[in-house]
């Protein structure tokens, strides 16, 4: 397939027609800047072929903001000898023309002719996608798409093996994928596609023959337990029998009586040892408490004698203590005036000490604050000047971009310039004095050389005009418009630059350098002057003057020095040391004073209670009723300890009867009669329960009919049994068929990859000698071995999977070729990622490819390919027209 002409209208970019005619039957680049209409141009020959005309979603067609356009396409193209001519108009006015020979076609059968030559299908609703496009959308790389392989041709597959069957016969037909996806189909349906476990009918015929089994499983284990509950049913009515005869519990009964009537009557006994020795243990406290009234009369006369010799002994202590308080209480008037002296001496010595701190402070002060006033002096000149140079430099300021579009144009006016005088005719004249012609309507005489750039006339005087063009013809003329709209453009810069020309502009841009470099000296001296700012020095100085005058006035409130000169020769040390040592002799004399004080006031306090315990101790000693109550307490005495003695021994006597009846003997012979008959009883009414239940069970399990269950499960087990056999033999079968189907195919994919591998191993020496490219059973270009290293497609660097992505289409398309197939190759902005030695590699692949196939190469780089051997189209600046 070779195209000839495209011609695009009203579509994205181009509003007005736009025509490329005379595509070369090989390689044919294009180039031009971004947004130039490269991408666009590939676009339209994919709508032309991939949409249908009556698609509503193509809006993106349209120019933009033009929402009556019809965007249309027209391709000339030749294919198997024919020359095919196809319109198509989308969205406003909805069109699709084929001709080829004496055909012609219209509509979706025009659009279903072209999916059948090239091999691709349209989108069933919505605008095509990748997995439509076929072999064309695996030769035509979009933008930026180069390295990715796989997806392109997975979606081609079917209609590669189509393509491919006239060259290699059964080989590549879609028969045998036919019959293997039916078998595969049919399996899938009883195995699952990886692990081939049960599935479907399969499974539900293994669940069903499973349930069965459990459900006969358990009808035998119920039909077993029905036969052992008739044989327990007549064990169960013996053993009740003879129960309901013998009445074992009740003789545990009487039993358990005449052992709690003996319980009782010890218990009765242990209630009255118990009272009695609750007894004892009263008389044996009031007995203490008889001995102790005793003992307390005794002490009450010991008492008094012990009270006179206390009162005696403190008599003479508080005369003592009286005696030793003066001496203290002088020694304390002493020390506290000479206490009182030295605090005033301290406070003397701590007023001139603050005198002289206060004057050396003020002297520091002034010095820092005259220091402070003169470098903010300098800051606020250095700033006032920094204001001055900033005004300057935003004044001189320019962008760099302005000044880079200044240089720019100058540099493209110089060049026209200089490719106008390479192609402009050279006039030279010499005249002989006195003689004259005009050129171009001005007058010229004696020596000369003017460049003639458009038709000029010569008018020589009394012999006639000459007029002259210049060879260059179209080429001068086009180089003097582009020198005269740059010219245009610059003057049009220049006036908003406020400027007269490209000098002025650098001279404003050295001068805004100048003041920027001068503004950020004066930036730097200010910043010394003042790290923190101006403002924050202009705060300091204020703050240091002002602690200046507040110790100034602090010292003038100062009282007058001290009168006594020893006093005022005293430092503050010296004074406070002073003064620590009378505070320690009046802290110590204080504390001799108290202890003497506490001292006489203990020694009278003592007296004092003494002679109060002793008057109590008499008036307890003259009671008048005390020998009576002695008297009384002696006889309450002997009357306890009579009356214990007999208690003693009537407790002894209960004590040994109790043990001799052992209770707790009794106790556990009643708890174990009582178990006894209850234990017979509960049996016996259990064994009563389970003679119903059992009789009302076998009841039910008769009526249930189990042995007719039994019977009509173990056949519905065995046509499950069956049915289950016959899927596993089938999917077994079918597993094996497929098993061996596949491997045919393996066969077959490999007799396919042979062909393949030949051309792109062709095609992979010109890039890698002794390089190998695997091909995978889809077809798709595999690990890359060179040498002894291997890696797969998706490990290889973006670069490099995007000349194997190349190659690999390449290869696709000398296949299909042989086979008789169309092939084009489009190539927008490909090998972008390509260093250039590997470029260069890349363009001898292009080359030769190009001596079989035709190749359309978009590129903004023209400068990569000027050594491809063809002439580069720009589309730079194109609006409408043939190109």
């Amino acid at each position: 397939m070779k195209l000839t002409r495209i011609r695009i209208g009203q579509f994205r970019q181009f509003r007005q027609p736009v025509e490329i005619g005379d595509l070369d039957v090989g390689i044919n680049v294009f180039t031009g800047p971004n947004e130039a209409g490269k991408s666009t141009v590939v676009a339209a020959i994919r709508a032309a072929f991939f949409e249908r005309h009556r698609s509503g979603s193509v809006d993106d067609l349209r120019p933009w903001g033009d929402a009556s356009a019809s965007p249309t396409v027209e391709l000339d193209f030749v294919l198997a000898g024919l020359h095919y001519k196809l319109v198509k108009s989308f969205l406003g006015k909805k069109r699709c023309d084929l001709l080829f020979g004496s055909h012609q076609l219209d509509g979706a059968a025009a659009e279903d002719h072209l999916a059948s030559l090239l091999g691709f299908q349209y989108a069933g609703r919505g605008a095509s996608a990748a997995e439509h496009w076929g072999i064309p959308g695996l030769l035509w790389i979009s933008q930026g798409m180069g390295h990715d392989i796989k997806d392109p041709v997975t979606h081609a597959t079917s209609h590669l093996r189509t393509a491919l069957n006239g060259v290699l016969g059964e080989v590549a037909s879609s028969g045998g994928d036919e019959v293997l996806e039916r078998v595969e189909a049919a399996r899938n349906e009883l195995l699952t596609p990886v692990t081939g476990t049960p599935r479907g009918p399969y499974v539900e015929a293994i669940k069903k023959e499973t349930k069965l089994v459990a459900e006969s499983t358990a009808l035998d284990a119920e039909i077993a337990i029905y036969r052992q509950q008739v044989d327990a049913l007549a064990a169960v009515r013996r053993e009740h029998a003879e129960d309901e005869a013998g009445k074992p519990w009740v003789a545990f009964r009487v039993q358990e009586m005449e052992a709690a009537a003996k319980l009782q009557a010890i218990a009765q006994r242990q209630a009255t040892l118990a009272a009695d020795r609750q007894r004892a243990t009263q008389l044996g406290a009031q007995a203490d408490l008889l001995r102790g009234q005793l003992q307390t009369f005794s002490a009450q006369a010991l008492e008094v004698v012990a009270r006179r010799t206390a009162l005696a002994s403190a008599r003479y202590g508080s005369e003592a203590a009286a005696n030793s308080l003066a001496p203290w209480q002088a020694q304390s008037e002493e020390a506290a005036a000479r206490y009182e002296a030295a605090r005033e001496a301290l406070r003397l010595a701590r007023q001139e000490d603050t005198r002289r701190a206060l004057a050396a402070q003020a002297g520091e002060l002034r010095q820092k604050s005259e220091s402070l006033g003169a470098v903010l002096r300098n800051a606020e000149a250095e700033q006032a000047q920094l204001l001055v140079l900033l005004q300057k430099a935003a004044a001189t300021e320019i962008s760099d971009k302005d000044l880079v579009a200044l240089r720019d144009q100058q540099r493209q006016i110089r060049e026209l310039q200089i490719r106008q005088a390479a192609a402009a005719t050279r006039l030279r004249f010499s005249l002989q004095d006195g003689n004259s012609f005009e050129i171009g309507g001005e007058p010229v005489s004696g020596d000369g050389e003017q460049l003639l750039l458009t038709t000029t006339t010569l008018r020589l005087p009394g012999l006639g005009e000459i007029e002259i063009s210049p060879g260059g013809g179209a080429d001068l003329a086009q180089l003097g418009r582009q020198e005269k709209l740059l010219g245009d453009n610059q003057v049009a810069l220049l006036a908003r630059l406020g400027l007269e020309s490209l000098d002025a502009a650098e001279a404003r841009h050295q001068n805004h350098a100048r003041w920027q470099a001068e503004a950020k000296v004066a930036t730097a001296t200010v910043k010394a002057l003042a790290p923190k700012g101006v403002d924050a020095l202009r705060l300091e100085a204020a703050a240091h003057h002002a602690r200046f005058k507040e110790i100034e006035q602090a010292a003038d409130q100062l009282p007058a020095r001290s009168a006594q000169p020893e006093v005022a020769a005293l430092s503050a040390a010296q004074a406070e040391a002073a003064q620590d040592t009378a505070a320690r002799l009046l802290e110590q004399v204080s504390a001799g004073l108290n202890q003497a004080r506490l001292a006489a006031g203990a020694a009278q306090a003592g007296l004092e209670s003494a002679t109060r315990e002793l008057a109590l101790a008499q008036s307890v000693l003259d009671a008048p009723d005390r020998a009576g109550r002695e008297s009384a307490a002696s006889q309450a005495l002997v009357d306890t300890r009579a009356e214990q003695a007999a208690l003693a021994d009537r407790i002894a006597a209960q004590t040994a009867q109790v043990e001799a009846a052992r209770p707790e003997i009794l106790a556990q012979d009643v708890q174990r009669y009582r178990k006894s008959a209850e234990q017979h009883e509960r049996r016996f009414a259990e064994r009563r329960e389970q003679l119903l239940r059992l009789e009302i069970e076998l009841q039910i399990a008769g009526a249930l009919g189990q042995e007719e269950r039994r019977a009509e499960l173990a056949r519905d087990e065995a046509q499950a049994g069956r049915r289950l056999e016959e899927l596993r033999r089938r999917a077994n079968a079918l597993d094996h068929l497929l098993a061996l189907l596949r491997s045919r195919r393996g066969a077959l994919t490999r007799r396919i990859q042979a062909p393949l591998q030949q051309h792109l191993d062709r095609y992979l020496q010109l890039l890698f000698p002794q390089a190998r490219v695997a091909i995978d059973d889809s077809l798709s270009p595999g690990p890359l071995t060179r040498g002894a290293e291997s890696h797969s497609f998706e490990n290889l660097s973006f670069g490099l999977r995007e000349q194997m992505g190349l190659i690999s289409r390449l290869a696709y398309a000398d296949l299909l070729k042989e086979a008789g197939r169309p092939t084009l190759i489009i190539l927008d902005d490909a090998l972008v990622h390509s260093d250039a030695e590997r470029l260069a590699q890349m363009k001898r692949v292009l080359f030769d490819a190009a001596t079989r196939h035709q190749i359309l190469l978009m590129t903004c780089h023209p400068q990569n390919w000027r050594d491809l051997g063809v002439s580069a189209r720009s589309l730079d600046g194109i609006k409408a027209g043939v190109f």
